[in-house]
């Protein structure tokens, strides 16, 4: 049964401790649900000091129940708010509600977010959306539904694989390359087997910052690896998937995230000599069979740059297509702001009469038919 539509005031609390569980249960049970929006999620990106990161995620509330939930962030630096601050997550919205329905919800969540950006000081907002959410997969031609309500459309291209075949079918679609770098992985001696990620947390930091320092890239602050270890590995949506060589010392590592349906090429890193004896190789193919045995269907291999070239994202995406699958719609977007409407307003007057002419404003926008 569809939740009540509005005909009381709108309520928007914003995320607390309180509103977590009620928060989480909306984002499993939503077509939009995906990891970066679960509370732990942002209880993780929150406690890495170096992205200073400050939370303005909220729900909508009616007539008792949670409508939508928003996930969103301030960079002061950058004067970006994104959902969310570090991962795509963007507005989820409840199951069951009929297209229109879901339209007018989106519209309210969305002039509530335009308002608290103004309010900020930010210069726009920007989200993306995982092209494995149920609401991803099943767009209608690919068409990014989010511009229909005022904001641009920066979508990419993302390789997704279909687990649904059976393990041969899958082989099959793997390039020869790809699979003579499996064969060489295995006669090399390499092993793969999914791990804690607690056990391997400084082990795969140390091979991150040498693998993120070999290409030239600046590591991302242990304490995100750290929160991935404690909140979401203990619920079974981040899975460490870890290559060893004949001695057994780790040497490559894939890190998967899941989510109902969904998998994604999360993190990944090795050390020079692994990615050279097709270690990257046997570990992809192993982190495959794997989510397909837990029940995932669509596996997101990663954004994908097909006119790039001698770069390093072309190089990802050549060993990205080498698994098969295809190119799906990578929904992003954002919405800019005139300089002139983006400048911080005196707590005390203006964003509680802001906030006050939003939530008249949807209430008409919820209750209209």
């Amino acid at each position: 049964m569809s939740p009540a539509v509005a005909r009381g005031d709108p309520e928007f609390p914003s995320f607390s401790p309180e509103v977590a569980e009620e928060w989480d249960t909306l984002v499993r049970q939503s077509d939009d649900g995906w990891p970066f929006a679960l509370s732990c999620w942002q209880r993780l990106i929150l406690a890495v000091p170096e992205w200073g990161l400050s939370d303005h995620s909220f729900a909508l509330r009616e007539n008792g129940g949670l409508l939508a939930v928003m996930p969103l962030q301030f960079n002061v630096a950058s004067r970006v708010m994104a959902s969310s601050g570090w991962g795509g997550a963007g507005p989820v919205v409840a199951s069951g509600l009929s297209p229109k329905h879901r339209h007018r919800v989106l519209r309210a969540v969305f002039q509530y977010a335009e308002t608290l950006c103004k309010e900020r000081g930010a210069e726009r907002l920007e989200f993306w959306t995982s092209p494995v959410t149920h609401s991803s997969i099943t767009a209608s031609w690919g068409v990014n539904p989010f511009v229909f309500h005022g904001l641009e459309d920066r979508s990419g291209v993302s390789q997704v694989i279909d687990l649904s075949p059976k393990d041969e079918d899958l082989w099959r679609s793997v390039s020869e390359t790809a699979r003579h770098a499996v064969r060489k992985g295995r006669s090399a001696g390499y092993t793969v087997a999914q791990e804690p990620w607690p056990d391997l947390l400084d082990a795969y930091y140390e091979t991150h910052a040498t693998t993120y320092r070999r290409t030239g890239v600046t590591p991302h602050p242990k304490a995100y690896f750290a929160g991935i270890a404690a909140e979401l590995w203990p619920q079974g949506h981040a899975v460490l998937w870890v290559a060893r060589d004949a001695g057994g010392a780790p040497v490559a590592f894939h890190n998967a995230m899941w989510f109902g349906e969904g998998g994604m090429y999360h993190t990944a890193c090795s050390i020079e000599q692994a990615s050279h004896a097709g270690a990257n190789y046997l570990l992809f193919w192993h982190a495959l069979l794997g989510a397909k045995a837990a029940g995932v269907r669509w596996y997101d291999c990663g954004e994908i740059f097909p006119s790039q070239v001698g770069d390093k994202r072309a190089g990802l995406t050549t060993f990205k297509t080498k698994f098969g699958g295809e190119a799906h719609r990578f929904f992003k977007c954002s919405m800019r702001f005139a300089p002139e409407a983006s400048k911080v307003v005196n707590v005390d007057t203006g964003t509680r009469s802001a906030l006050s002419r939003v939530r008249r404003a949807v209430s008409r926008l919820l209750g209209s038919g």
